[in-house]
């Protein structure tokens, strides 16, 4: 039996909410936008906004500052959406 294991605080283990940028992708689709059409927005390839969504590539000022101004992000929640590694490494995407 394969069950997901949580720990304390944390989504189970395999959770789409364990994807680092879980919060990021969450507003995309609240202004009814796919990935594909936030990448074309913001000028870079598809390939590359994976990368970036899945933690395995940094992004870049003018492309965090792209996507705040197309998804009306406030400057208060850039840290929590872009950045949620904390303590170590871990994810921390709590709403």
């Amino acid at each position: 039996m394969n069950e997901r294991v949580r720990a304390a605080g944390r989504p189970p283990v395999g959770s789409y909410r364990n994807i680092p940028f879980y919060a990021l992708r969450g507003i995309f689709h609240e202004h009814g936008y796919h990935d594909r059409e936030v990448a074309e927005a913001v000028g870079i390839s598809e390939g590359s906004f994976s990368m970036k969504m899945r933690g395995h590539s940094h992004w870049r000022g003018d492309q965090i500052a792209a996507i705040c101004e197309l998804m009306d992000i406030p400057q208060k929640d850039i840290g929590r959406l872009f950045f949620p590694q904390v303590n170590g490494g871990r994810i921390n995407n709590e709403l």
